[in-house]
């Protein structure tokens, strides 16, 4: 049956469904050959961090999960996780989680209106040929960064890749910046060489792939 991606009640569907964190829905088998790979954070101070590393199986669902999931989930706490602990997302239309925050003078109306501009700009990209999603996701994606790169109360970020192998450059560039070979085996499990390894046959081997999926899922929490 074909999926209309491209809609809040399917990402409703898959969100009530999937009781495993949001980014990792698709991720119960390893990653294939044309998926594709994102790291998210999402931080506040009264509600930590959440970095996450996930695949998808196509530019399609990437670009739905971004539009009616990501945005949903970063723009709500940054919202009203200034002042409280959030334990659950609303399942609202981002539109209306936006509009809520400004009626309750939680925002003022120059983020609202960013916010609300960061969506569209996201939801035009399914008017799109789907080989050319990517490239402007990318082109968003720096946009978005230098918007909310926050401050120590609070900050969203985000960056895809197109192969395993490029989030595994990231991955180790990214840790050995304060940490040493030794702490890298000890947070991933596995040396570099492994590493580099297991990214670069993720979607040919399936053993290797399985050990893959695994380290995103439950080894890259502190990989920032």
């Amino acid at each position: 049956m074909r999926q209309n991606y491209n809609s809040i009640k399917y990402w409703e569907s898959v969100v009530s469904e999937n009781k495993t964190i949001r980014g990792h829905m698709f991720m119960q088998a390893p990653p294939r050959a044309n998926s594709l790979y994102i790291h998210t954070l999402i931080f506040s101070k009264n509600n930590g961090i959440d970095n996450i590393y996930a695949y998808f199986p196509d530019v399609k669902l990437l670009l739905g999960y971004i539009q009616y999931s990501f945005l949903q989930e970063a723009f709500y706490k940054w919202i009203y996780g200034k002042n409280k602990m959030i334990t659950k997302i609303p399942a609202l239309p981002v539109e209306k989680i936006i509009k809520g925050g400004l009626q309750r003078g939680l925002i003022t109306s120059d983020i609202a209106k960013t916010m609300i501009n960061n969506y569209s700009r996201v939801a035009k990209m399914w008017d799109l040929p789907k080989e050319r999603v990517f490239s402007e996701l990318t082109k968003f994606i720096r946009d978005f960064n230098r918007t909310w790169f926050g401050n120590n109360q609070e900050f969203l970020y985000m960056k895809i890749f197109k192969s395993a192998v490029e989030l595994g450059d990231f991955v180790v560039e990214s840790t050995m910046i304060t940490n040493d070979k030794e702490e890298f085996e000890n947070k991933i499990g596995v040396t570099i060489d492994e590493w580099n390894t297991i990214c670069k046959h993720a979607t040919s081997d399936k053993l290797v792939g399985e050990k893959f999926q695994n380290i995103l899922q439950k080894s890259l929490t502190e990989v920032i």
